[in-house]
């Protein structure tokens, strides 16, 4: 279900620190409550995390070739 832009602000600009878990307490429960609502914001945020997981597994020797 997608939210209505005017019910709740966009959060696009705080995903990547919310998939990190560098939010404060009360901005990463705004995002949470936001991706429950809000389906294109949802779809970026699991690009996001896919991202996150792909670098995870890049070491130091992958980026010197």
């Amino acid at each position: 279900m997608t939210a209505d832009p005017g019910d709740t602000p966009h959060v696009r600009q705080l995903l990547g620190a919310y998939v990190l878990d560098a939010l404060e307490a009360d901005e990463s429960g705004t995002v949470a409550r936001h991706l429950q609502q809000c389906g294109a914001c949802a779809a970026a945020y699991v690009e996001i995390m896919d991202a996150a997981s792909l670098l995870a597994l890049i070491n130091v020797d992958d980026l010197l070739e």
